[in-house]
């Protein structure tokens, strides 16, 4: 099965300030053979990026297989957003955009943010809810 290394994975380990301990973490999950990108990702990511990080980042995600952006994703997101609405739970925009592409590939999302296990909740998305070390 993929495993969709989501954008707070990826900031905390390319950032400069990340503790030791986050990186050693985060690094099995970049590593795992079956990980993998999405462009929404990648947008997230790269976006905030600094000159100096981009072309390592870039490096970086030009290891990892791609997930194609599937034709139905924005229809999918809205639909996923409004469920998840009509549940009493308010999705960011970016986030129901990964978890349409987590959903449509049947790939597990690994991620340190909580509101994708909101969406699990409401979806069929698959994730993986990491804990930052102490």
């Amino acid at each position: 099965m993929a495993r969709l290394i989501e954008s707070s994975l990826w900031v905390d380990f390319t950032r400069a300030k990340s503790p030791p301990a986050l990186k050693a973490m985060i690094h099995p999950c970049i590593l795992d053979p079956d990980a993998c990108l999405c462009e929404p990702v990648a947008f997230e990511v790269l976006r905030h990026a600094t000159p100096d990080e981009r072309p390592k980042i870039e490096a970086q995600f030009a290891t990892l297989p791609l997930l194609p952006t599937p034709v139905c994703l924005w229809r999918d997101a809205t639909r996923l957003g409004q469920t998840c609405r009509q549940e009493g739970f308010n999705a960011g925009s970016i986030d129901l955009i990964i978890a349409a592409t987590a959903i449509h590939h049947d790939a597990e999302l690994i991620t340190f943010d909580t509101d994708y296990a909101g969406i699990a909740r409401h979806s069929q998305l698959k994730v993986r809810l990491l804990t930052r070390p102490a």
